[in-house]
């Protein structure tokens, strides 16, 4: 079944699992300067995966099935990096260096085999589910046959110690996850979802992780001790089985309450998640009163200066700037140009698209539908980003600058900061809240808390 690997698709996961390998490196390299053995070790091994998967994009570009386990020269090359860390930082370089350049080299070819569609895009998935069958019928047979005869002895079931390494299905298994957070922290989850990441803006890659937020009360002895109560917790699930790794974080509701009523854009994300993995009746509450009382102006302007602020620190002031920070400075700003196209007198109450969508894609495509006289991307700038989401395996390298992006980034700086001024909000100001915002999230904020802290963790019950 190898000539299936053969597809735009397989060769893009190659891609990508190499661009994770490599980032994985990088940061290895001071370390390696300053004599640590161990990281001269994890830095051969990312090399090793790395190059191991370039020889077999190479085929696949070629025409060529993988062949798994490498052979000859291929083989003693790999080996060599494996068996044979780097014994200074300089080696270390050059050594990432030449990778880099394969790992360009081969982009390049993967562009021009899509341009010419010198592969098919997808696997032949008849050919495939028919093989799948096959081998389920084969070990539903020997299954059967394993089964015990009349009379003997039952079999026992047993239960993996974590069932989340099992499980394919992300969902289920980062639910599971929060499930064992709430025992563990002694918290109570109101409503999870994904914060603003690569899986909603639709640009995840191999190495992408899971980043959940959360929002949840405390147990009702915690408001009324000697200390603050927990404001914030996060944590993190290293990747297991088939699960990237899972870093939770956690607002507690009062926090959470205030944030929302400054229209804070994370906390409104979460909210409007394109992925869902806990809500509870509060959280169609928590969507609507934000919908109610939304402060575009205090919106309006921490997208401006969340665009700005990475812009300035990530891009404008690095020769090879990290691609991603591309989309976490574009994402704001097209939010913010999405924002100023609605009516901000008319209050958003029963409107279903008070926020933008989250893909980065649609965002910028629901902008292009705007004619000029309204500041709608071009088709040239929409191309630009295309281009950018289109390439995810190259989003967590360090590449030279990108000249439309630079542009269109500076043009959107420009031209939104005019609006606002027309608007009467300054960049360099403050959004203030209206009393009846506060009142409502304050009224919302009691209800949710006197509801949802109702419960006792293990360590506050009672001894028998």
């Amino acid at each position: 079944m190898r000539h299936n690997f053969l597809t735009l698709r397989c060769a893009g996961q190659y891609l990508g699992f190499v661009a994770d390998r490599l980032h994985k490196a990088k940061p290895e390299l001071d370390l390696i300067a300053s004599g640590d053995a161990s990281a001269a070790s994890r830095f051969s091994k990312c090399l090793y995966h790395a190059w191991h998967k370039l020889f077999e994009l190479a085929r696949v570009l070629r025409g060529e099935e993988p062949v798994v386990a490498l052979k000859g020269d291929e083989h003693s090359f790999v080996m060599g990096l494996r068996l044979r860390p780097p014994r200074s930082g300089d080696e270390a370089r050059t050594i990432l260096e030449e990778a880099k350049a394969k790992f360009h080299e081969l982009g390049k070819g993967l562009d021009e085999a899509r341009v010419e569609k010198a592969l098919p895009a997808e696997v032949n998935a008849g050919e495939l589910a028919d093989w799948l069958h096959s081998v389920r019928a084969r070990q539903a047979a020997a299954a059967a046959k394993a089964l015990p005869s009349a009379g003997s002895a039952p079999l026992k079931l047993t239960r993996s110690v974590s069932s989340r390494s099992t499980g394919h299905d992300d969902r289920e298994a980062i639910a599971q996850l929060l499930d064992e957070v709430e025992k563990e922290e002694g918290i109570r989850i109101v409503h999870a979802g994904y914060a603003p990441s690569s899986r909603t803006l639709g640009t995840s890659h191999e190495g992408s992780d899971h980043d959940v937020h959360v929002i949840f009360a405390l147990p009702r002895s915690a408001y009324f001790g000697l200390h603050e109560p927990m404001q914030k917790f996060r944590r993190s699930f290293p990747a297991t089985g088939y699960l990237s790794q899972v870093d939770i974080s956690g607002w507690e509701v009062r926090h959470a309450c205030r944030m929302l009523a400054q229209s804070n854009p994370s906390t409104l994300h979460v909210l409007h998640s394109p992925v869902e993995f806990a809500t509870t009746r509060w959280s169609q509450r928590l969507r609507c009163t934000a919908r109610q009382m939304l402060n575009k102006p205090a919106l309006a302007l921490a997208w401006w200066k969340h665009g700005r602020q990475n812009y300035q620190d990530f891009i404008k002031r690095k020769e090879e700037p990290i691609r991603k920070k591309y989309v976490h400075v574009l994402r704001p700003l097209l939010c913010l140009k999405w924002l100023l196209q609605l009516d901000w007198e008319a209050s958003a109450e029963g409107a279903s698209d008070f926020f933008p969508p989250a893909p980065l894609l649609d965002l910028a495509r629901s902008l292009t539908a705007e004619s000029s006289s309204k500041g709608g991307l071009s088709e040239a700038d929409l191309a630009s980003i295309e281009d950018l989401a289109a390439q995810p395996e190259r989003l967590p390298l360090a590449l030279p600058r990108e000249p439309p992006l630079d542009e269109l980034i500076e043009g959107l700086l420009g031209s939104t900061e005019q609006q606002l001024a027309d608007r009467g909000v300054a960049t360099a100001g403050r959004a203030p809240l209206s009393n009846g915002s506060e009142r409502a999230w304050h009224e919302l904020c009691v209800a949710i808390v006197e509801e949802m802290s109702a419960f006792a963790t293990e360590r506050e019950l009672p001894d028998a």
